[in-house]
């Protein structure tokens, strides 16, 4: 089975740890057959975007077949933000957007119209909008749900599906609005059971958060999907077939 993983960073350090080179990265995908990865950043997070997002479209074009870049932008920064997600959408070789505003220091509401101009750009690139969620103040899944309500043409994705707190609220939203998808990266085989069973399995993404650790992080994450019992049909749509679908790939 094709598996295309929908939450990875791929960046030199965290908090002053190494993190797991582009090769590593690779040997990683390549032990645990996962076929592609969409890598994010994370010290651009913490500033100048501009050159991480450059980065990350450095590693992305050494192997274009297996590595999708999201770019990241400050919300804070007004215009200039929507410039440079601007500049990176207009290379096809980004594939979405990405948020970490608990990190980033932003509530949605903090920054509506930005935001507003960020998700109209995303739309109109018809790219996904793939936001951290399930820890409060600024990243509760009810928070990111509701931009899927301010922008309907938009594809907004829960990129932990409530993690341990809001897993239950991120099924049902996901099942509610049709621009809301879910990305279980952190909750466990009986979660996504769930998820899978009141959203729909064409609402759920595979994805891992590999890169902060070597493969092990990456084949759990695998079980955990193996564990769920989905049937072959909804196992595909969850660990290729939606994230191709939104990513506007080929088909394998």
């Amino acid at each position: 089975m094709t598996v295309i993983d929908f939450h990875t960073h791929l960046d030199e350090y965290w908090f002053g740890r190494p993190m797991l080179d582009r090769d590593r990265f690779l040997a990683g995908m390549d032990r645990c057959s996962v076929s592609k990865a969409c890598i994010f950043t994370l010290r651009g997070f913490s500033g100048d975007c501009r050159r991480h997002n450059d980065a990350l479209a450095a590693h992305a074009r050494t192997t274009p077949d297996r590595l999708i870049p999201f770019v990241t932008v400050d919300p804070k920064e007004g215009d200039a933000a929507v410039r440079e997600l601007h500049r990176c959408l207009s290379d096809p070789i980004f594939r979405g957007i990405k948020f970490h505003s608990w990190l980033q220091a932003f509530a949605p509401s903090m920054v509506r119209q930005t935001m507003l101009d960020i998700l109209q750009c995303a739309a109109e690139h018809e790219v996904p909008v793939f936001f951290h969620d399930g820890t409060p103040p600024y990243a509760t899944t009810f928070q990111i749900a509701a931009l899927a309500r301010w922008a309907p043409r938009a594809t907004i994705v829960l990129g932990h599906a409530g993690l341990a707190d809001y897993v239950q609220p991120a099924a049902e939203l996901a099942r509610d609005l049709p621009n809301l998808y879910a990305c279980p990266c952190g909750p466990k085989a009986g979660d996504i059971a769930h998820l899978v069973q009141t959203a729909g399995a064409h609402k759920v993404l595979f994805g891992s958060d590999f890169g902060f650790a070597d493969w092990p992080l990456l084949a759990e994450r695998l079980d955990d999907v193996l564990e769920a019992g989905l049937n072959e049909v909804d196992l595909s749509k969850v660990m290729c077939g939606n994230a191709s679908r939104l990513l506007r790939l080929e088909p394998s």
